[in-house]
């Protein structure tokens, strides 16, 4: 079988796309005509938290970004209810807010409800101002519970999603849907949390739950001295598992470069990985490189940041991988990252392959094309390789055999290129059909 790769990588022209798909449509059409049976579609269950007391905030999200971060001073946070206040009810929202502030939000503590000011500053422990904006704060009190929801954006990298964190009114501490029902309680997280770190003794240990879009639910921590923090991280609040380690570090004070090598730091990072994992796992380095924490003035050796890609029966599964950065100084581990979703038992059993290269990636064109068809003549493919599409929906079981094996198709096209803020198109095409299973592409 041939995959018709011997000229994949020269520039895909529109008189070439024609002309094969002027050669393949009879031939596609027969064999559509041939299959027999339904495709199998896996529903994804979209699980959205809180409508009905926050209607148009979106489903809270995202563990912290992995970052290995200079040292955050940590502002300090004012007592719950300590200044006067007056109902909520009859509070103006002050015009200095930089964001929108919904109707009823209390501005200024009363009767043991905090103000909106406390409610940032609690907020800021967690999400600190340099890191992540407030886009806008709602607020509903309710017979369980009364909660500011803060819908928050990263900073870095512009244009992330932005995602919802709630503030309990009363206690100031952060709350999220489906912590009172994890596996792993917050205590048995903070203890997990410390076992991590055992050279440091931080006077704070602050946990909170959050659930991940990708990895579910997760406890996610930071170690606060004085006002500076030390360490972040999260635990999954299924397995207890570590699957976030941060340490925060100086940035300044350091040599101008390096003290070890990338060869060296990949075995440091290896090892790592197996005594965190109980051994070795099935992973290919994909990305290795050196970022400096420096400039031209003020020059500071920085990190090697190491990308791992989980492979199970010799191809990549998509979204599963590891990221570990190492200190080009010392040679500690300064942040890891695992991202494991999917159970051995639910990859398929079908590997297969009946579909070529190009014709997985003229499927995508002509899948474009039907979605912007004044584009198709600039559509240019970044690659193609077959990979395990195991994207799906946290908190929901996955089903023997439901993660296929497809080819996954990289593109832009001019509107694309133009525009930073747009994402890459992504088309999945099954192995055995040439189907364009999903298309993930807009303007």
């Amino acid at each position: 079988m041939s995959d018709d790769s011997g000229d994949f990588n020269q520039p895909y022209l529109p008189e070439r796309y024609r002309r094969k798909v002027r050669e393949n449509q009879s031939r596609r059409l027969k064999r559509k005509l041939l299959l027999a049976g339904a495709i199998v579609v896996i529903a994804a269950i979209a699980i959205v938290l809180l409508s009905g007391i926050f209607p148009g905030l979106k489903t809270p999200a995202t563990a912290h970004p992995l970052v290995t971060a200079p040292v955050t001073t940590i502002p300090p946070t004012t007592v719950p209810g300590s200044s006067a206040g007056i109902p909520a009810s009859n509070v103006t929202p002050a015009e200095t807010y930089t964001y929108p502030v919904g109707p009823g939000v209390p501005v200024q503590a009363s009767g043991g409800m905090i103000s909106l000011d406390d409610a940032v500053n609690s907020l800021r422990l967690y999400y600190p101002a340099g890191e992540f904006v407030i886009r806008s704060v709602n607020f509903s009190s309710g017979s369980n519970r009364t909660l500011f929801g803060f819908t928050l954006a990263p900073v870095n990298p512009p244009g992330g999603g932005d995602f919802v964190i709630f503030i309990d009114g009363t206690t100031g501490e952060p709350f999220m849907p489906g912590q009172e029902n994890a596996t792993i309680t917050a205590t048995k997280a903070k203890v997990q949390a410390i076992s991590e770190f055992p050279g440091l003794d931080p006077e704070q240990v602050k946990v909170w739950f959050v659930n991940d879009p990708v990895r579910g639910g997760e406890w996610q921590f930071i170690f606060v001295t004085g006002n500076t923090e030390i360490a972040r991280g999260g635990i999954d609040a299924t397995t207890g598992e570590a699957i976030t380690l941060i340490l925060t570090i100086p940035h300044t004070g350091r040599p101008a470069g390096p003290s070890i090598d990338q060869d060296r730091a990949k075995a440091i990072a290896d090892q790592y990985i197996s005594d965190h994992n109980g051994g070795p796992l099935p992973l290919n380095m994909t990305a290795e490189l050196y970022e400096d924490w420096g400039n031209a003035t003020d020059p500071s050796a920085g990190e090697y940041v190491l990308t791992y890609e989980r492979i199970f029966q010799d191809f990549p599964v998509d979204t599963d991988r590891i990221v570990i950065a190492v200190d080009s100084v010392t040679g500690n581990v300064l942040s890891y990252d695992k991202t494991w979703t999917t159970q051995d038992f639910a990859f398929s059993q079908t590997l297969e392959q009946a579909v070529g290269k190009r014709d997985a990636t003229f499927a995508v064109m002509q899948a474009a094309k039907n979605r912007y068809p004044d584009s198709v003549e600039s559509v240019r493919i970044i690659s193609a390789d077959i990979r395990w599409n195991n994207q799906h929906t946290p908190g929901v079981t996955q089903q023997p055999g439901s993660v296929p094996l497809a080819w996954k198709v990289l593109f832009d096209d001019a509107t694309i290129r133009a525009d930073p803020s747009l994402p890459q198109g992504i088309g999945w095409v099954d192995i055995q059909t040439d189907n364009v299973t999903e298309l993930e592409y807009r303007h």
